[in-house]
């Protein structure tokens, strides 16, 4: 449901997200030793880490967090790296990068051509998807993040409870916060609204899943036809990042695309650890952490394969990167172990707050529900071959690669361990999602919230590359055959261009068969964001009237001390997000609710006889009541205590739509 904005705010909000994405990371990084592919893959990811960290170490000091607080610890972290790294150089501890198989400049520019592809395939799904560029998300926990980006912009709170006591006050509670962090900076650097910033922080999504896995497949030494395709199938790959975002997983979505990093940083560690490199995996680890609690988690699942093909090989004798020729098995494995040591340690400290939170949390009060999914093996196995869940069309050109990627094992070489990580990962997808019931289940999967849909995302990681790997093998293959005919063998200006010619031709037929890498089907699934999607989907909980009402609120001057009474479950708990006005009720989520939030719901009408209706009033401060229309559950009505307001005297009516009302209480 969109709300008045022009096009150059949103524009301007966009610029500054990547801004904010690229600078922070990016000086950091380069200060660290990275340069190239690592450098532009990493710089996200190495960001969220910064203002991850920024937010609650910058609390406990007391120092309001915004832009110039951030840019002052970025800039401090980058002294520290760099005068470690070239004190690490003096001494001789530093040895260049070994780097992987070169590419020609050719190559570079054909790779970033692709990641330019699948970013702007993510702007145009989630353009097409949304139906303005305003529109209020619609989805759950959208609202959460929508507050709590406010809230840090406005009151320089960073801590990761703060954003919290718009819901749970006074106390707020426990979130991993660089998700809105980073977004307050847009906020505030931009000058837009709370819905474009959201928004424009939504639209690239998918093309950062691109450039993570293009980075991961050249610190690996994969070619650039298999960095490239990974880009491309990661943009247009359903399950990828789209579907998380389709249900308001804003913050967990970010966690899935980073989540490759982790690889590049640990392989870059293990091929030759020092105090650069480490810090790196630290910073990165800590930005998963960040960014969402199951991300760190998940990308251990993902990248710990890569770890047991490296032991695998120097058992049987092979040599690895990081180790000298003839190096016995078990000084490998036990050097590796020993030097990451160090820094778990160092990641343990710099998220200290997050790791003590997210323990305080688990063991609190508030509750944790299990989906208890039960499907069929058989359907499970087929979403995860199809890369579909949300919606009944399977991709199916993605299972043809993803079946001749399984059948060219062999070529992947270096990256065979992602056999294995597909197997596991996909393994605790069909647990979850046919056996989601049982107890065992249900704590194995409590990092995602025993959650089918969020395990599809993080495995449908290694099947995407292995996927990108069946396209980059097929154009080998193509390139092979065009280079055996006889009319190209005669032509020897030709046999140097081959590769190209078969590598533009594969994705531009790619493209056309998927109806633009399957723009259509991405947006549908998109849409549900914003309920514009399927049958029954079609009528948002943030109506217009609902909107029109918050701004009407906003104009009034109600002062930051003050809250107003609304009911949870419908659209005014965007009421903080849209206006600044503090709401009674600032989530969907009632789960351990303030008790005088959850008496008033009941029996606020009973306010002229209900002596403890007035007393919460007055603790709570509350001078208005806003009550909207429909609820984002369609089988719950609106709170019995708001109901049938109209008529009693301690009220009095200052704003009426056809889909909302504001009183002011009078007595």
């Amino acid at each position: 449901m969109p709300a008045p904005e022009d096009f150059w705010s949103y524009f301007g909000a966009v610029a500054t997200y990547l801004a904010v994405l690229a600078v922070p990371g990016g000086v950091v990084g380069w200060a660290a030793g990275l340069r190239g592919w690592a450098l532009a893959g990493l710089a996200p990811l190495l960001s969220y880490a910064i203002t991850g960290l920024a937010g609650p170490w910058l609390a406990i000091a007391h120092v309001p967090y915004g832009p110039l607080s951030v840019a002052a610890v970025t800039l401090l972290l980058a002294a520290v790296l760099h005068g470690l790294r070239r004190l690490a150089t003096v001494r001789g501890r530093l040895t260049p990068d070994a780097g992987g198989p070169p590419w020609t400049r050719r190559a570079h520019l054909a790779v970033a051509a692709c990641v330019t592809t699948a970013v702007a395939v993510s702007i145009v799904v989630v353009v097409s998807g949304r139906g303005g560029t305003t529109a209020v998300f619609q989805r759950w926990d959208t609202v959460f993040h929508a507050n709590g980006i406010r809230y840090i912009a406005e009151t320089g709170d960073g801590s990761l409870t703060g954003m919290g006591t718009i819901n749970w006050y006074p106390d707020g509670s426990f979130y991993p916060n660089a998700y809105h962090l980073a977004g307050a900076l847009v906020y505030q650097l931009s000058g837009t609204s709370i819905p474009v910033t959201l928004n424009a922080v939504t639209m690239p999504i998918a093309g950062l899943f691109a450039l993570a896995m293009a980075a991961l497949v050249r610190q690996l030494g994969g070619r650039a036809v298999f960095a490239g395709s990974a880009a491309l199938v990661a943009g247009g790959a359903t399950t990828g990042a789209y579907e998380s975002v389709s249900s308001g997983l804003l913050p967990f979505a970010l966690g899935i695309v980073l989540t490759p990093l982790a690889v590049v940083a640990l392989q870059r560690f293990l091929a030759r650890p020092g105090v650069d490199t480490g810090a790196v995996l630290a910073l990165s680890a800590t930005g998963l952490l960040a960014a969402h609690s199951s991300a760190l988690f998940g990308a251990l699942l993902f990248a710990f394969p890569l770890v047991v093909q490296r032991w695998y090989r120097v058992v049987r004798g092979r040599r690895v990167d990081g180790a000298g020729e003839g190096t016995r098995a078990w000084r490998v494995v036990g050097g590796d172990v020993l030097r990451m040591l160090p820094v778990m340690v160092f990641a343990g400290l710099l998220s200290a707050p997050m790791i003590l939170g997210a323990i305080g949390f688990t063991s609190g009060s508030y509750p944790y529900y299990a989906w208890g999914s039960h499907m069929p093996v058989w359907k499970a196995l087929a979403m995860l071959a199809t890369f579909k869940q949300v919606l009944p069309v399977p991709q199916v050109w993605l299972t043809v690669f993803l079946a001749i990627g399984v059948l060219t094992l062999t070529a992947l070489r270096r990256m065979r361990w992602l056999v294995l990580s597909a197997l596991g990962l996909s393994a605790l997808f069909v647990l979850v999602a046919c056996f989601g019931g049982e107890h065992w289940v249900i704590s194995l999967s409590r990092p995602w919230w025993n959650d089918r849909f969020r395990l599809m995302a993080l495995a449908s990681i290694p099947l995407c590359l292995l996927a990108a790997h069946g396209m980059s093998e097929t154009q080998r293959w193509l390139a092979k055959l065009a280079s055996g005919r006889a009319w190209v063998r005669a032509r020897p200006w030709l046999t140097g261009r081959v590769g190209l010619a078969t590598a533009v031709l594969l994705v531009v037929a790619m493209g056309v068969l998927t109806g633009g890498f399957y723009r259509a089907a991405n947006a549908k699934t998109v849409s549900l964001l914003y309920y514009n999607g399927l049958p029954g989907e079609v009528v948002p909980p943030v109506s217009q009237d609902e909107i029109d009402a918050m701004d009407h609120l906003g104009a009034l001057g109600i002062p930051a001390d003050q809250k107003v009474l609304n009911d949870r479950l419908d659209g005014t708990a965007w009421m903080y997000a849209l206006t600044g006005v503090h709401p009674v009720a600032g989530h969907y989520d009632a789960g351990v609710a303030p008790p005088d939030a959850l008496y008033l719901a009941k029996h606020f009408v009973d306010y002229d006889s209900d002596s403890e209706v007035r007393a919460a009033v007055r603790r709570l401060n509350i001078h208005y009541v806003l009550v909207g229309s429909g609820t984002i559950r369609r089988d719950t009505p609106i709170a019995w205590g708001l109901q049938h307001l109209d008529g009693h005297d301690f009220l009095q009516v200052v704003y009426r739509n056809p889909g909302a009302v504001i009183y002011r209480i009078v007595k």
